[in-house]
């Protein structure tokens, strides 16, 4: 190549080699094979040897005349073949238009948040691989695929989203971060991940405010109960437009790591039929499964373990979209709390196969009756006829056996509460600031509270102090499931047993109905319902309601809006007053494990003792990991917390070597992500963002060029292959038209 050319191309080559920016560098060194023609071209030049001839002087004057033009010719073919392997080789390794600063100069490239969808559905097993790891392989190749300058942030969507890369440059933390990442066990929740995203663009403008532009990837199986969340109106038009909003800042991009027909198998509910469970009687546990998918399952194994040991199992069938409840019975030879794990294995889905509880098995009930108007005479007072009604010396079969003490009202204050299962609050006139305090104290500890009504009862005390959320130091508990109303007088009614739809009127359907809808009862306080759902009404009388409950805090409490003493009401001397009266007991004494048996993501606590809080209390993780609890004094009491129960399974708390001093806890899944069902793009841009502009691709496909396309310039490289082309046809003409010369 003549030395001009040299001074010429040379400097603009290599000022195009680092003008430009390449989303594969490695593919420029296939640019070495641009000097193959070149070097073909000078091997092959035929080698002569010079003989005087006269007759070639006359030549030599006429072919130095076209020496320059010749001299072009020979070099014109090679030149156009190597120019033609480098533009292919060139436009391979991804170019795109931007300054060298561009390229290399920390914070002047894109923002890249990787936000992964760490819902449990994403441990759905597909093949070999769950779909978790799909995604995060693909937000491997994202990152690879970045440029030098570039940001990358990484975010977990869940119910609670949080930020665990905000804006770095560093390209190998963020890969460090993607291999770390977890899928939870928890639902995702799309609103509260809007905000966070929010966040994350607002920190990262502060951090690099030469960052170009922000892309986010939503890393996604699009499971509908994540993608189609129920909203109000108002909560779904705020939702909409923070997404508008995003929309505006960053450029939206769903990547599909899912697919069509995923069926799936979970066990979505484990409890006792009849607590509480006690020894004298077999305890029956009700297991429920449903069959998510639209294949029917055949001969599904259930087993029941008690303790870790295997107990029993049954086989069953669960036709596509449907529910089938299995029950177990078991007798327990001792009291304690027993842990109980119901196992259902062998779908794609493992996480929600399994289902956990915890049981306290108990010797008798320990009962004690508050007496607003104590008496030293026999069934004169006011709790006399419920002690006598709980306290039988020989119970039936398989009925529970109560512990029953009976005291006036200041035992509430003096005496400890959660010695006892339930309370019954017989005709106690008014209550005290302590009182109201200690009886929000023992329901938020799993404590049950039975109120009957009496002639004694100041309704304005009540309404003020137990129906008003936050009143006498309550902690914002609201007491009484109804208001107090107008005392009402009657002599003529029927009660209406509803049906006898709830537990506590169980024992009297069958031959006992007669003998409830017959009782008389005259007098009884008119109930004022709460516009919410979650007061039941037991039993009512000429379409009030009588008999009312609802659960407060980790226990429950039942309102009797008539008394339980003959002055009253003829109820405590009807056949029907013991076996209710032994019901509410029993209903409300099986909530003291409740507070053992939560779900993923909610606290664990425990009351005890301060003398057991001063020893060193451990907690053992399913995962066998273990954490030390500290205590928070509460006067009398010190309450042992764990905030990050967020794995299923079994947990144990241990206070000593002895195994007389651990407490068994339960966490199990919200089974809402079991459902695998998918929302379909379309849908997508119909229904969950309307009117938001963002791309949709599925994880088969390549995000290295689909990056490098989204630079200025992006399509440079198929102009270099435009131009690759017409050298090939350069080439073809003139091969024809030097070739034969």
């Amino acid at each position: 190549m003549p030395a001009a050319a040299k001074r010429f191309i040379m400097p603009y080559a290599v000022w195009i080699l680092f003008a430009l920016g390449w989303t594969d560098p490695p593919m420029l060194g296939w640019l070495a094979a641009a000097a193959a023609p070149i070097l073909i071209h000078l091997f092959s030049r035929r080698r002569r040897r010079e003989t005087g001839w006269a007759a070639m002087e006359l030549l030599r004057a006429a072919v130095q005349k076209r020496s320059r033009r010749m001299r072009f010719e020979r070099w014109l073919l090679p030149a156009v073949r190597a120019m033609l392997i480098a533009i292919v080789a060139a436009a391979a390794a991804g170019p795109y238009l931007g300054s060298t600063s561009t390229a290399s100069s920390p914070g002047r490239g894109t923002h890249r948040i990787l936000l992964f969808d760490c819902s449990y559905s994403m441990s759905y097993k597909p093949a070999d691989r769950a779909r978790f790891d799909l995604a995060k392989e693909r937000a491997r190749l994202i990152v690879e695929a970045s440029f030098s300058g570039d940001a990358f942030s990484l975010a977990a969507m869940s119910r609670r989203p949080r930020t665990v890369l905000s804006a770095s440059l560093d390209r190998e933390a963020a890969l460090r971060a993607i291999d770390d990442m977890r899928p939870s066990e928890q639902p995702a929740e799309l609103p509260p991940t809007v905000a966070v995203l929010r966040r994350i663009i607002d920190d990262a403008k502060k951090k690099h405010p030469l960052l170009e532009r922000t892309e986010i990837y939503v890393l996604s199986d699009l499971q509908r109960t994540t993608w189609s969340p129920e909203l109000s109106p108002s909560a779904r038009a705020e939702f909409i437009d923070a997404v508008k909003a995003l929309a505006e800042s960053a450029s939206l991009r769903i990547v599909d790591v899912g697919g069509p027909g995923a069926d799936n198998l979970a066990v979505v509910d484990l409890r006792p039929l009849d607590p509480p469970v006690l020894t004298r009687r077999p305890a029956t546990l009700r297991v429920e499964l449903k069959n998510f998918g639209e294949n029917k399952i055949a001969k599904q194994n259930v087993d029941l373990l008690i303790d870790g040991r295997a107990i029993d199992r049954k086989k069953i069938d669960l036709p596509p979209g449907e529910s089938v409840e299995v029950v177990f019975s078991h007798a327990f030879d001792a009291p304690g709390e027993k842990s109980i794990e119901v196992a259902a294995m062998g779908d794609r889905l493992e996480i929600d196969n399994r289902r956990y509880c915890v049981l306290s098995v108990r010797g008798e009930i320990n009962v004690l009756c508050v007496d607003g108007r104590p008496s030293g005479k026999r069934l004169d007072g006011t709790a006399d006829y419920v002690a006598l009604a709980l306290d039988v010396r020989e119970p039936p079969a398989g009925d529970a056996k109560f512990n029953v003490e009976t005291a006036d009202e200041s035992a509430l204050v003096e005496r400890d509460l959660n010695e006892f299962d339930c309370l019954f609050l017989c005709n106690v006139a008014r209550f005290t600031d302590a009182e109201v305090r200690a009886l929000a104290a023992y329901l938020q500890r799993g404590g049950g509270v039975i109120f009957f009504l009496g002639d004694q009862v100041q309704a304005e005390n009540y309404n003020r102090l137990l129906c008003t959320p936050g009143q006498g130091g309550a902690g914002g508990m609201k007491i009484l499931p109804a208001r107090l109303g107008r005392l009402i007088e009657r002599r003529r009614f029927r009660l209406d047993p509803l049906g006898f739809q709830h537990p506590i009127l169980k024992t009297f359907r069958g031959r006992g109905q007669n003998v409830l809808t017959a009782t008389p009862v005259f007098k009884y306080f008119n109930l004022e319902l709460p516009e919410d759902a979650e007061t039941n009404v037991v039993l009512a009388a000429a379409g009030d309601p009588l008999i009312v409950e609802r659960p407060m805090g980790q226990g429950r409490v039942v309102l009797a809006a008539t008394a339980a003493e003959p002055d009253f009401s003829p109820l405590p001397l009807w056949p029907s007053f013991v076996p209710l009266v032994r019901e509410m007991a029993d209903y409300c004494a099986a909530g003291r494990t409740r507070r053992q048996n939560i779900m993923v993501g909610d606290r664990l606590e425990m009351f005890v003792a301060p003398a057991a809080a001063e020893a060193s209390a451990k907690l053992v993780a399913p995962d066998k990991q273990v954490h030390r609890l500290r205590p928070q004094s509460l006067g009398d009491r010190a309450l042992l917390s764990y905030g990050d129960a967020i794995e299923s399974g079994l947990y144990l708390v241990k206070f000593g070597s002895s195994t007389e001093d651990e407490r068994p806890f339960a966490v199990n899944l919200d089974t809402s992500e079991s459902d695998l069902a998918r929302i379909e793009p379309a849908e997508l841009r119909t229904e969950t963002w309307p009117d938001v502009g963002f791309q949709y691709r599925t994880h088969q496909q390549r995000f290295d060029a689909a990056i490098g396309s989204e630079r200025a310039g992006g399509g440079l490289h198929a102009f270099m292959l435009c131009c690759a082309l017409g050298l090939l046809l350069s080439d073809t003409l003139l091969s024809w038209k030097y070739g034969r010369k």
